[in-house]
């Protein structure tokens, strides 16, 4: 990998700007307003207007530059949202209700894709989940008992039917069948922003709303740094990990790396090729896109800031580079039968996530004329998905009781 890598996320530097949506330049009003510029806004928004809403989305930076830019497009139960960590943090039932939606979020967001003109680079792909430890093979047997046990198509590989398959070390792995898909999360956002417009709904970007009122009795006032203001009915928050202070219940942010290699000719060693998570740490994790480049992610670290500092003052660029390098020779390692692996964008991305590594959806408190969705974690992209129906069901008044299993009222996440 003798290439210079250029330092940008992947997504935004192979698709131009989709289309370019106004600033925001005059007082209005409406039923619903949604404050974001990611894939949560753009899929809360979509939802909301589908349904007949006046509704209006306003993002502080253009749309999808925000985490969405620096996400890795993967959806799958492999990563910290398996069974297995689910089950130990909040029950298996709860956990099993958990999957249920974020399988079916999977199904939906591949029929929402093939809606669109443009389909987002959308793949339906298997998973498969490893360890290279002796002591981790428990986890996986683990995992595979429960998906197997809740009707997943999945098998069980040791280190001989590994070796088969693939080209890396593998003491125990879960391989399971259509688990999983890839997407470029750029171009979703701009898709459903596209949908959610021709379905009504006013989009505004390069628009900061800066402070919110709900005091008043007939409308939530936002007001938008640029002086404007904004009289809703209903607000619904889906601004990413900066509003987690409202919130509380963010466990850890953490700074993860993503390598994306120029296009390959094969997967010589990479059965399918599937959707990779390792189980134990640091984290790893691989994809394939659409045009055939690798996605290798993971090595996390303390968070850094955008320009590679921690607490915005210890420069930390060098580790940054020291963690491409090493995720650069740690995929030529597992593949060394794929000839001429070049790595062409790295970039790095915060990564937030909860205590239960689940997404914080409803209202605080739940009288409030506020919601809120922090789809963070490994599998933001299906708690978008979630998120924009479960919230849309309870602003309508009906009665979810899936919608308790992500309240922000649960005692642990109430801020103190």
């Amino acid at each position: 990998m003798m290439k210079t890598m250029v330092h940008a996320s992947a997504w935004t530097s192979l698709t131009p700007a989709p289309k370019q949506y106004a600033w925001l330049d005059q007082d209005i009003t409406c039923q619903v307003a949604v404050v974001g510029g990611g894939i949560s806004a753009a899929m809360i928004a979509l939802r909301f207007a589908q349904a007949g809403l006046d509704t209006v989305m306003v993002s502080e930076s253009p749309l999808g530059y925000g985490s969405t830019a620096v996400s890795s497009g993967i959806m799958t139960l492999s990563g910290r949202d398996c069974l297995t960590c689910m089950a130990e943090e909040i029950g298996p039932e709860r956990a099993m209700t958990a999957s249920r939606l974020m399988t079916e979020a999977i199904d939906q967001i591949e029929k929402l894709c093939s809606s669109f003109d443009d389909a987002c680079g959308f793949q339906r792909m298997d998973s498969l989940r490893y360890t290279e430890r002796p002591e981790e093979a428990a986890k996986i047997r683990r995992e595979y008992s429960l998906r197997l046990h809740s009707g997943m198509e999945v098998e069980l590989l040791d280190s001989i039917t590994g070796s088969q398959q693939f080209t890396f070390p593998m003491e125990a792995g879960m391989y399971a069948k259509n688990a999983a898909a890839q997407v470029d999360p750029y171009r979703l956002v701009h898709g459903a922003a596209e949908a959610a417009e021709k379905a009504g709904a006013r989009i505004y970007e390069n628009t900061s709303a800066e402070t919110l009122d709900e005091s008043g009795e007939e409308a939530v006032i936002l007001e938008c740094a640029n002086g404007r203001t904004i009289k809703a009915d209903y607000v619904i928050m889906a601004s990413g990990i900066g509003m987690s202070h409202m919130l509380g219940g963010i466990d850890e942010v953490r700074t993860t790396y993503m390598l994306v290699t120029e296009p390959v000719a094969g997967f010589a060693g990479w059965r399918g090729p599937c959707v990779i998570h390792r189980e134990e740490e640091p984290r790893l994790y691989c994809s394939v896109t659409e045009d055939r480049r690798i996605l290798i992610g993971g090595l996390d670290s303390y968070y850094m800031d955008e320009k590679g500092r921690v607490a915005g003052v210890l420069d930390m660029s060098p580790a940054m580079d020291k963690r491409f390098d090493s995720l650069a020779m740690t995929l030529k390692e597992m593949f060394p039968a794929i000839p001429d692996l070049t790595a062409e964008y790295v970039f790095a991305s915060p990564d937030a996530s909860t205590k239960d590594t689940l997404p914080i959806i409803g209202r605080l408190p739940d009288s409030s004329r506020v919601a809120y969705a922090l789809c963070c974690g490994d599998n933001g992209i299906l708690f978008a998905e979630i998120a924009g129906r479960l919230l849309l069901q309870q602003y309508q008044g009906v009665d979810n009781q899936e919608l308790g299993l992500f309240s922000p009222g649960r005692s642990w996440r109430v801020k103190r």
